[in-house]
């Protein structure tokens, strides 16, 4: 009778486990299997388990690649202006160790023409490992590990029903919306970019300009792996537009000369190279001291992306003579801007 009665809920323990691991394989809301079916609605909603899907199974030939602020582009702007098929894969929170287990499964994956890489400074300057986690085992080919999915809990009951329930709303999401995080009631300009940044005290001294030089070398190597390891790749590479709010950061933290020699050596590192156009944004000042592109003081509303885009299209990138002015112009703005001038004389006092 105990026997009977042990077969039964192991019986009935497996059956559940099999339909829950069923359910995962047909609705597969990280698209490990196969792309939504026929009648099923997409749902966009975690990043680092989705991209991994959509790198295996989607059709490109081009990758947007970044950090959050990659958030906004639409891959079709991409297409209109570069030709191809693009695919953006943003990491919120991302460092270069992610872009890195990205992009080994996309180059496993997919003849890549171009890629278009945002390399954000303070990723630059920080630590490649120290990231949120990665689903690495999303990103592998390896079957035996699909167990960590197909039996995953918040996938079911979460993920699945995100699912169940775009699709019985008739709720559509385009690839191309998917994971923009600018909505109609994103705010943006100066005290909301301030609201959300904690100046930090003035220290009153500078570090040696090689401070980051670590933790740059590991990013760079990351870098250099897929730019050197691809010359049939044109990577279109760029510094994105932080506000001014970051270099009054950077100043009062004693970090100039260390952040100028980070932009200086990476723009002088790949300026040359034949499968790279390099571009800076982040000294274009009609773009950085307007504060009513900023919702903080580096996320930026989509017209700056398109602008980006554009400018990629229509610009050559930059040369000796460009990395130069880059430099001298970031110099003078850390020099002479008035960065005091954007708070109200209550928060000057505060940070005096």
């Amino acid at each position: 009778m105990y026997r009977k009665y042990v077969l039964r809920l192991i019986g009935v323990v497996v059956g559940l486990l099999l339909l829950s691991a069923a359910t995962v394989l047909v609705l597969d809301p990280a698209f490990q299997y196969h792309l939504p079916l026929p009648g099923i609605e997409a749902t966009y909603t975690n990043e680092r388990y989705q991209n991994a899907g959509l790198i295996k199974n989607q059709d490109y030939d081009s990758v947007c690649i970044g950090s959050s602020v990659t958030s906004n582009f639409r891959a079709s702007w991409f297409d209109e202006r570069f030709g191809g098929k693009t695919l953006k894969v943003s990491y919120p929170g991302g460092t270069f160790a992610d872009f890195d287990i990205a992009l080994e499964t996309i180059y496993a994956t997919h003849d890549i023409e171009r890629v278009y890489w945002s390399l954000d400074p303070r990723l630059l300057a920080a630590d490649p490992q120290d990231s949120e986690s990665m689903p690495t085992y999303l990103y592998d080919f390896n079957p035996l590990n699909d167990i960590q999915y197909l039996l995953n809990k918040d996938i079911l009951l979460e993920s699945c029903a995100q699912t169940v329930l775009a699709t019985l709303t008739g709720t559509h999401t385009d690839l191309d919306e998917a994971f923009v995080w600018e909505t109609e009631s994103t705010k943006y300009g100066l005290d909301v970019a301030i609201a959300s940044y904690e100046r930090p005290k003035d220290i009153g001294f500078q570090y040696d300009r090689h401070v980051f030089n670590e933790d740059l070398r590991k990013n760079l190597e990351i870098i250099d792996k897929w730019v050197d390891g691809h010359p049939e790749t044109t990577f279109y590479l760029y510094f994105p537009p932080y506000s001014t709010l970051y270099f009054d950061s950077i100043k009062r933290q004693g970090q100039i000369d260390a952040m100028m020699f980070l932009l200086y050596d990476t723009a002088n590192r790949y300026k040359d190279k034949g499968n790279v156009k390099f571009y800076s944004f982040i000294d274009q000042n009609a773009i950085t001291t307007n504060y009513d592109n900023y919702t903080d003081m580096v996320h930026y509303r989509s017209e700056v992306n398109r602008y980006i885009v554009d400018y990629m299209a229509d610009n050559p990138p930059l040369d000796a003579s460009g990395v130069e002015a880059m430099a001298s112009h970031l110099r003078s703005l850390m020099a002479n801007y008035d960065f005091d001038s954007l708070y109200p004389p209550s928060v000057q006092d505060k940070y005096k």
